[in-house]
Parts: structure tokens; sequence; C-alpha cells
């Protein structure tokens, strides 16, 4: 061979070799279409079951839980419970780990959960059109270079919640979702962290949430048939009373006061007749809005409603006293009290209550008249004086059944307001 042909041989080889260093060199660069996200991902599923448990089967696969509890509702009429918010889960996956160094820096990626190992972690409770809803098969999960896995999905669901109405419009409701996985399979440690809840009145302004308790899942019914691996999430709300305060207990403050007023009218007024069929008429309103807003099938009468409806009896007590002592006042009576009602109503406490004030005038105007009355009939049978007698032992009659008409409406006045404060204190306790 020529010089000239070794020359142009040696050329050759070196070229190769330079070639082949290029090549090495530039393997661990991906290629021009291919970004470091897409190496990684093809990579890391490349013997990747998603069916298996990310752990040997003899270790434990521990499983983190959070619920962000965002916005609450509860549809009365048919005791549906409805919760808005995050779940957050948290798991490792030692098969699922790289070196930053080895794909440009990258320390975390973010897949779709379809490819990935799924919790099966599901929302147990007797629900509606949410049951038996799985959150991760949708979501996206970020894995980090340590094998960390995150996902947080959207919390939509509804429930049946026991409804307690008895202390409406101050009520305090306790509903329940629970948070887990039916499973046979010991070795899927799931572990909760507390919840969350947003106190923005904005966000729920019908609704105020109070606490979140958390506690381990059980149920001795369910274990006979099935094993659940989750938690409980006890929701504690109470409703916002601010509206109330106006549309119902201002009104019924006022009723009671126009109740009570009443007794202290004049014995003799008959407008005291008409207060108490306004009172009436306004309570039964009352309940027929307590009708309209509040469930028939309540397992318990609200104190509201039975404070309403009590007063209504209390209203037309007091509307046939008022009726009675108006005629025991405007009638003439002939025969004197019974001795002992008489003895009853002269006892120093009870005499104090014959307080008539305004009801002076009047009575005194009605004793004139009786008393010329009486003496023009006398004076065609009996002397001047025998008249003046007869009138006097007639008007002290007359006198008598007004005080005694008077002390029934003071003595009926205490007792009203004994019975209000019994029943305010049994409803505001």
């Amino acid at each position: 061979m020529g010089k000239g042909h070794r020359l142009a041989f040696l050329l050759v080889c070196l070229a190769g070799c330079c070639y082949a260093d290029d090549a090495t060199s530039d393997s661990n660069k991906p290629a021009t279409t291919q970004t470091w996200i897409d190496k990684l991902k093809k990579d890391l599923l490349a013997n990747y079951d998603r069916n298996v448990r990310p752990t040997q089967h003899y270790n434990v696969t521990h499983l983190d839980l959070k619920m962000t509890i965002r916005h609450v509702d509860i549809d009365e009429e048919n005791s549906i419970f409805s919760v808005y918010g995050w779940v957050k889960m948290g798991w490792m996956d030692t098969r699922l780990t790289w070196s930053p160094e080895e794909y440009g820096g990258l320390r975390s990626v973010v897949f779709h959960s379809y490819y990935l190992w799924d919790p099966e972690i599901n929302m147990h409770s007797v629900t509606l059109e949410s049951s038996g809803s799985a959150f991760i098969g949708t979501a996206n999960v970020r894995v980090s270079f340590d094998g960390m896995h995150n996902c947080t999905e959207r919390l939509n669901f509804k429930s049946f919640c026991e409804m307690n109405f008895r202390r409406w419009p101050f009520d305090t409701q306790h509903c329940s979702v629970v948070l887990g996985k039916t499973t046979d399979d010991d070795m899927l440690q799931i572990t909760t962290l507390p919840a969350e809840w947003e106190k923005n009145d904005q966000i729920n302004p019908m609704w105020q949430i109070v606490g979140v308790t958390v506690e381990k899942y059980q149920n001795p019914m369910e274990a006979q048939y099935e094993k659940y691996n989750g938690y409980q999430y006890g929701v504690v709300v109470r409703r916002k009373v601010q509206i109330f305060n106006s549309t119902i207990i201002a009104p019924a403050i006022v009723l009671i006061l126009m109740s009570l007023a009443s007794f202290w009218m004049p014995a003799y007024s008959s407008e005291k007749v008409l207060l108490n069929c306004i009172n009436a008429a306004v309570v039964c309103a009352f309940l027929l809005f307590f009708t309209i807003h509040l469930p028939l099938l309540a397992t318990r009468t609200p104190l509201i409603v039975m404070f309403f409806s009590n007063s209504l009896y209390l209203t037309a007590l007091s509307l046939i006293l008022s009726v009675t002592v108006v005629n025991i006042v405007k009638s003439k009576h002939s025969k004197p009290l019974h001795p002992y009602i008489k003895g009853f109503i002269s006892l120093p406490g009870v005499s104090m209550f014959a307080w008539i004030g305004t009801n002076q005038r009047k009575t005194t105007t009605d004793e004139e008249d009786w008393s010329g009355e009486m003496k023009n009939d006398s004076l065609t049978e009996e002397s001047c004086s025998s008249a003046d007698e007869a009138s006097q032992v007639q008007l002290g009659i007359q006198q008598d059944w007004i005080q005694f008409a008077v002390i029934l409406e003071r003595i009926c006045f205490v007792i009203y307001v004994f019975l209000y404060s019994v029943m305010a204190a049994s409803y505001l306790h």
C-alpha cells in the first residue's frame, strides 16, 4: 500500500473515532424532539405495573389524607347534607424515583392518574348520585424525584344527614362523611391529617362551620360483610340567625308585651278584647309561616313552634278573661260576692292588686247612674232614707264585683309573666 493510501486510511479511522466519541458524549441528551419530561416518563413507566401496590408485599403502604371543606349546604326538606372542597392524598412509591442530575435537574413531574397505582379512595355513606365515587382516576398526580406522590381532587359530595330542628332557628346540626377504602389488605395504612375549613362568611352565608372531628370509622354491622378502612369526618354546622332576630324574635317579644298590656287596660275597656284578637291573628300567621318553611316530618317539634302554639292558647284564655271582666264591670249586680271570695280579696296581700287607677272615674259614673235609678224606684215604695241605704248597699255590691274583676286581671298578669318567662327560658337556654 502506498503512502497516499495509508494516509487516507488513517484519516478515515481518525474521523470514525471522533464520531464515536461525539455519539457517546451525546447519549445522555434527549433527541431534539424529545424533552426531559418525555424521557423521564418513558424511563419510569417502562417496567411499571399500576396494579401492584407500590411496596414489597411484606411492607406497609402509608397513605396520608387531608380534607379541606370550602362550603357546606343542607337541604332541610330532604335531609341532604352537601359538602364541597378538596381532598389531598399523599403516598410513597419507591419504584418511581430518579436522580435529577440525569434529567436536566427535573425534580418533579405530573402524571395522569391512569398510569399510576390507584389507592381507590372513595366516600362511604348513604349517598345520592355520588355513591361510591372514587377520587383517583381522573385527577393528576405530582410525583417527586424521591418517589413521593401528591394528588389533590375536588370534593363534591352529598349524603343523608339526620336533622334535629328542636332549637330552630338557633339549631346546630351534626353531619358526617366517611373517607376511606373497602379492602381486605391489612398492609394499607391510612392516616388522616386534621381537617381544615373556610371561615369566610361570604362563601357560606347560611351555615357556619364550628368544628370538624376526625375519628376511625367503625361499623359493627358492616364488619360482617366487608372491611372498610377509613375515617369519619363529623362536621358541626350552626345556622346563622341574624335575620331571624328581626323576623321572629322581635315580633315574639312585641306579642308578649301586647298580651301583658291587655291586663293593665281599664277594666271597662272593650279595646282589650280587640287587642287579644289581633294577637291571636298574628300568632296564627306565624304558625302558618312555620308550617310552610319547616319540614313536616321533623322528628321533634321545634321549640319556637311550641312557643307560638302555647302563646296562642294563652291569648285565647286572655281573650276569654277580657270578655268576662268587661261583662262583670258593665253589668249591674244585685247579689253580693260569696263570703269566701270577699274574704279572699280583702286580704292585705291580695287587696294591693285592686289598684284601679284610671278605672275609678268610669266606675264612679256607673255608680252614680245606678244610685239615681235606685232612688227613682224607691220613692214610690219607701222613704228617702230607706232609698239611700238601699242605694249604698247596691253600690257596695257593685264595687266589690269591680274590685274582684280588677284583682282577677292582676293575678292573671302575674301568672302570665311567670309562664312567658318559663317559656322564654326553656327556648333560649
